[in-house]
Formats: structure tokens, C-alpha cells, sequence
């Protein structure tokens, strides 16, 4: 259980930059209203054991929106794997992806 709930942060995360941050989506608003409803009912009701990833910032944007919009800052980890899925979802036959980062203000390091 507790490898499934961090995959669903995970989620939570990815898809929320996606939105909030680059105003793109690659899933549904039904699908990511589930996703934040599954991280909340595990915050809910496991507390106390089994901390998750990124614990602070969910719980934060969670209680204060139910959503990922109040998140300022991501982890590096998160925009970097949202960043690959968008490009692999939407992009890839279009543009390099060089050209798509700097389409969004990203460049390689």
C-alpha cells in the first residue's frame, strides 16, 4: 500500500506542475480529481506511520486547496519527470526536445 501512495504523491505532483505551472494536462480533471482524493484519504487516515514523499508540501496544498495550485516551488524531481512525460505525451514528434524546454523557459544543464 504504502508503494502505491507514493506513486500517487508522485502524480499528484507531476500532473499539478503540469497544470498550475505550464497550464498543460495529459490526463483527465476526473482522473486527477481521483488522484488527489486517494493522497488525501491516505494522509487521512495513516497519519502517524509511513511518512510519504514530499509529505510537507501535499499536506500544505491539500489542506489549503485541494489542489496542487497553492504549490510555489516543486522538487527538481517532480519537474524534471513532468517535463519528460509532456514532451513524450505531446511533443516528441513535433519538436527536439531541447526545443521544447526552451519552449517553457527550461534548458538542459
Amino acid at each position: 500500500m504504502i508503494e502505491y501512495s507514493q506513486q500517487k504523491v508522485r502524480q499528484y505532483l507531476v500532473h499539478s506542475f503540469l497544470y498550475y505551472k505550464l497550464g498543460e494536462s495529459i490526463i483527465s480533471d476526473m482522473q486527477y480529481d481521483q488522484i488527489c482524493v486517494e493522497v488525501e484519504t491516505y494522509l487521512r487516515t495513516n497519519s502517524n506511520s509511513n511518512p510519504l514523499p514530499y509529505h510537507d508540501i501535499i499536506t500544505k496544498s491539500l489542506a489549503e486547496d485541494a489542489s496542487g495550485f497553492s504549490i510555489r516551488k516543486y522538487p527538481e524531481e517532480i519537474v524534471s519527470t513532468a517535463m519528460h512525460l509532456l514532451y513524450q505525451h505531446n511533443y516528441r514528434k513535433s519538436m527536439t526536445f531541447d526545443a521544447f524546454l526552451s519552449r517553457f523557459g527550461y534548458s538542459l544543464l
